[in-house]
């Protein structure tokens, strides 16, 4: 899959090794068919598609079997947009509504929803993890994995919003605003503005 970025940026991100918010593209240059994705750590991201593509892991499932299909040197992967941490989903969002990926299986940035599993393939991986952990040296080495790198709030590797933000989203709850309002006034995603409120992310934050 060839890295279709500007010599700035490939010494910016491959050599002294900068993060930055971005959306970018995976371009099949036979058809023109595409997947839209959103990373803080492109150099990561880059090569998790190539080692899920080689290993032909069950993820990108649609990309992964294009690329088989039409061989991995007949895709591109390009930055399409660079924004602000609490713009990622959004502007991800943005893209997949008015673009219309054909490889993206979610259509809600961020999440899972959208992606279909038979029964089948759900119970061989429940009945796969369940044998992992009864593994004594998996267990312990998981949960020293966890213990270790879990962090919370914006140092998560995983966060999209910061600290502030959260805070700002709490007191407009606390002031009648409703999700999808503060949603649109933020430009936040409407899901993580429902599970702030719900208090199923960002607990510790408090105002």
């Amino acid at each position: 899959m060839t890295l279709n970025i500007t010599p700035d940026d490939k010494i910016k991100y491959f050599c002294n090794k900068s993060k930055e918010p971005l959306i970018y593209k995976i371009t099949n240059m036979v058809n023109g068919d595409f997947y839209i994705g959103s990373t803080q750590n492109l150099v990561k991201r880059y090569y998790t598609h190539l080692y899920d593509i080689r290993k032909n892991r069950n993820s990108c499932i649609r990309l992964i079997r294009a690329v088989n299909k039409y061989k991995e040197e007949n895709f591109i992967f390009e930055i399409i947009e660079k924004c602000s941490i609490h713009n990622l989903l959004p502007r991800e969002q943005y893209y997949i509504d008015t673009l219309n990926p054909k490889y993206n299986i979610a259509k809600i940035a961020g999440s899972n929803i959208g992606i279909k599993r038979t029964e089948e393939v759900k119970l061989k991986k429940s009945i796969t993890q369940k044998e992992k952990w009864n593994q004594k040296h998996y267990k312990e080495k998981h949960l020293e994995y966890l213990a270790k790198n879990w962090k919370k709030g914006s140092d998560h590797k995983m966060a999209k919003l910061t600290e502030d933000i959260v805070k700002e989203i709490k007191l407009k709850f606390k002031k009648g605003f409703s999700s999808r309002e503060i949603s649109e006034c933020l430009n936040v995603s409407h899901y993580s503005v429902k599970d702030i409120k719900r208090n199923k992310t960002w607990k510790h934050v408090e105002i």
